[in-house]
């Protein structure tokens, strides 16, 4: 064999090198994974990283959640899961640590216990379930400031009703109605809400009934026992009006009659009186 062969033979040739940009993107044609040990290489964490830099990038990552306080959110979480959860985000341990007052009013001691029942069950944080009492404490004082609001406007259209039906005998048989409902039923009963949202005692046909009863005693009874004291007989307007016509249409009524000087005088005064009756006169 001659010396050039021998020195053909003696030397191998060169691996090919790679730069560092190569190694970072994985190489050319070299796996990143080759370079950590082969217990490791098929961990499931590693498969969505497909550089070196990825490695890096996620190893940062990592160390940024290291001493962070943070919460496993499981797939499909149990009751027990929940709880744990809700726990960390601030809900208190027994319904007793939400520490809900009560107002006496609106917000009783039985409302409190049981909301703040619900409120554990629903896992709530205690600034969670004070916000929604805070509103519906606000919501019943508003709906019940309205329903004031409406009670005492339809207090004030059966009054003008009652006013403009009666005339001046309006405060007497106001009072002499009031009476004898509260002879003949419960008085609680003026206190019932009907459907529109007011109370029967304030409805004018509740009023005129027991002002037609009041008036029915008074005729077949000789003194007044509906009332405590005894009232002058005003009449209503159109009480009033009957009389008028009755004394026109009767011509042989002293009103008529310009011989009885006296007599036409008082029947004279009389419809006087009438008048200011039928048109609300003082």
């Amino acid at each position: 064999m001659s010396e050039e062969n021998v020195e053909q033979v003696a030397q191998p040739e060169a691996a090919p090198l790679e730069t560092p940009a190569e190694v970072a993107q994985g190489g050319s044609g070299n796996d990143f994974l080759g370079m950590i040990p082969e217990e490791l290489r098929e961990h499931p964490s590693l498969s969505p990283i497909k550089d070196v830099g990825n490695l890096a990038r996620s190893y940062i990552n990592a160390q940024k959640l290291i001493g962070a306080d943070k919460i496993p959110m499981p797939v499909n979480p149990s009751d027990e899961d929940l709880d744990r959860i809700y726990n960390r985000l601030g809900r208190p341990e027994t319904p007793d640590g939400y520490q809900l007052t009560a107002d006496g009013n609106i917000v009783t001691e039985d409302l409190v216990k049981d909301f703040a029942d619900f409120s554990h069950k629903l896992r709530l944080t205690p600034e969670q379930a004070s916000s929604i009492m805070d509103y519906y404490r606000s919501s019943v004082e508003q709906t019940n400031a309205g329903s004031v609001e409406q009670a005492e406007a339809f207090r004030q259209t059966t009054e003008e009703s009652l006013k403009s039906e009666w005339g001046r005998a309006y405060d007497q048989k106001l009072t002499q109605a009031v009476n004898a409902a509260k002879e003949f039923s419960n008085p609680e009963i003026f206190d019932l809400q009907l459907n529109d949202g007011s109370r029967l005692g304030d409805n004018p046909e509740f009023i005129k009934t027991f002002a037609k009863i009041a008036e029915f005693r008074q005729t077949v009874t000789s003194e007044d026992t509906i009332s405590e004291n005894a009232q002058s007989n005003v009449m209503t307007p159109k009480q009033a009006q009957t009389e008028i016509d009755t004394m026109l249409r009767d011509k042989s009524h002293a009103y008529w009659d310009k011989s009885n000087i006296v007599g036409r005088q008082q029947a004279i005064q009389r419809m006087q009186e009438l008048m200011g009756m039928v048109h609300g006169e003082a």
